[in-house]
């Protein structure tokens, strides 16, 4: 990766299309100013993004990964954002904590994960992006469906998980064991990054503990406190909106 200057490049992205498990979904591309081909970032978001919302295309990670000479690609799940489906506050009803919430997030999880799949798909079809250097990340809901997406498909070159399952690891032992389990199977590098003052830290010591027993190339890191005091204080508190960050 090499520095980019985009002082005079347009960080507006260009809408695509591509097809997931459930039909036509919509994403965001971004490519730095060069002629390519690129190592390609896709950024898997959390639950945080509903039906309809503005939060469209996250230029401000964008700019980072450009600055860089990679491109950027900020796909929708069916039933958030601008993809059509079902949204999540909807096919999954029970109150989180309980073990219906735990069988119904998984399933969905495991549905959801193929529109990643499909993500990758269509970018490796792109002239400009390298297929061999595909990364994958997110946060939150997005953590987890990264490290389900690098154990589904060998294709990644590496991965990034912020804080994925750091507020289902108490309560969701079914969740719980998808994230074990796709650490369990990876072949590529991954890195694990929480705030000390996260739900639970737990998923990044666990996993970093079941890492090493492999011997497996990764790399976690737990941060100092960030943004909110404590939001291991709201990790049991309901939810902030049908479909927001918390559930």
């Amino acid at each position: 990766m090499q520095d980019t200057n985009l002082d005079s490049h347009s960080m507006a992205p260009r809408e695509i299309e591509f097809t997931g498990g459930t039909g036509t979904l919509k994403g965001y591309l971004f490519l730095p100013p060069s002629d390519g081909p690129f190592p390609c970032v896709i950024d898997n978001h959390g639950s945080a993004t509903p039906l309809g919302t503005t939060d469209l295309s996250h230029p401000q990670t964008a700019a980072l990964f450009l600055s860089w000479g990679c491109a950027y690609l900020f796909p929708h799940r069916a039933g958030y954002g601008n993809s059509p489906g079902t949204p999540v506050g909807e096919e999954v009803p029970a109150p989180r904590g309980t073990p219906e919430h735990d069988d119904q997030m998984s399933e969905r999880l495991k549905r959801e994960n193929k529109d990643v799949i499909a993500a990758l798909d269509f970018a490796i079809g792109l002239d400009k992006v390298d297929a061999s250097r595909m990364i994958v990340m997110g946060s939150s809901l997005g953590g987890i469906h990264t490290l389900l997406a690098l154990e589904a498909d060998p294709r990644w070159r590496c991965g990034a998980d912020f804080s994925g399952g750091a507020s289902q690891w108490a309560k969701h032992p079914k969740i719980k064991r998808l994230l074990l389990d796709a650490a369990s199977n990876l072949t590529q590098p991954v890195c694990l990054i929480q705030p000390e003052n996260d739900f639970n830290t737990a998923p990044t010591t666990e996993i970093t503990a079941l890492l090493k027993q492999r011997s497996h190339p990764h790399d976690a890191k737990i941060f100092p406190p960030w943004g909110m005091p404590d939001r291991r204080r709201i990790a049991s508190a309901p939810p902030v909106s049908r479909y927001g960050d918390r559930l």
